[in-house]
């Protein structure tokens, strides 16, 4: 599917695809259906074949459309979750800091408001553009090296850090899942499929032979649903592109709850 598609709203886009089936429908009824008429012609039984014709394409058809829509839908909840325990174990390591010796507390606990703050503010963006910004990545592996370099003296120390080390493997895996939404989406082979099913759904529904508001009518009602469920597909397909795409809501509440008062005034 091209890029520009997921720059539009979802609202937007149902719209657009449903006056696309519409100019479709008339297409097929002003202009293909005479030519096929004329060339593989009409009979007594001509609507009950289409009919059969229609009702087995419909099955494969449908099937192909429920399974897109649920892997779409299964592929924006697992990236949704990934920020929601993005921003839990962000904010347990937080908490978890205040239990740390100086200078490390305060360090980390400042590399940590860093890293929320960029992935608010420059990340996100980044990621409705459908890319990711090397900032996390760095900001990430300071804080990892930081950690690392940090030698406990108390046995309570050490059972500390050893929980500390393991929710940053933690809040590391999450960040990992979020950063899927960029680069998640349904394989091109697939939308041609789509595509072509839906090219050969309005052919089928043009080619009855009934009146012409009855067959308009018919035709629009079905295509324009069939657009609604690729606009829905469509902004599923990649959770974190444009302007449907998820919100760092999680984090945000984050830094408001959590983070905001210890930040420096200057």
């Amino acid at each position: 599917m091209p890029d520009f598609f997921y720059d539009i709203s979802a609202y937007s886009l149902a719209i657009y695809f449903g006056l696309i089936a519409i100019t479709a429908v008339l297409l097929g009824i002003f202009v293909v259906k005479p030519v096929l008429r004329i060339l593989i012609g009409t009979g007594p039984e001509f609507n009950q074949t289409i009919s059969y014709a229609t009702s087995g394409f419909s099955l494969f058809y449908g099937l192909l459309l429920g399974l897109l829509t649920v892997a779409a839908y299964q592929n924006s909840e697992r990236v949704k979750a990934g920020i929601m325990a993005e921003a839990t174990t962000l904010g347990s390591l937080y908490a978890d800091m205040k239990s740390y010796p100086e200078p490390l507390r305060s360090e980390m606990q400042a590399m940590l408001r860093d890293y929320v703050l960029f992935t608010i503010y420059k990340d996100w963006p980044a990621h409705r553009k459908g890319e990711v910004m090397d900032g996390g990545f760095n900001r990430t592996g300071a804080m990892r090296q930081k950690l690392a370099s940090f030698e406990p003296k108390t046995k309570g120390q050490e059972i500390l850090h050893t929980e500390v080390i393991s929710a940053f493997q933690n809040f590391a895996g999450a960040r990992q899942r979020r950063l899927t939404g960029t680069i998640t989406e349904i394989p091109t082979v697939l939308w041609y499929a789509v595509l072509v099913g839906a090219a050969i759904n309005v052919l089928l529904l043009v080619l009855f032979r009934i009146r012409l508001a009855q067959q308009f009518a018919l035709g629009a009602i079905t295509t324009v649903f069939l657009g609604v469920i690729l606009a829905v597909i469509v902004t599923l397909d990649k959770p974190l592109r444009g302007e449907s795409g998820l919100d760092p809501n999680p984090l945000v509440l984050l830094w408001e709850r959590a983070m905001v008062w210890d930040e420096p005034l200057n």
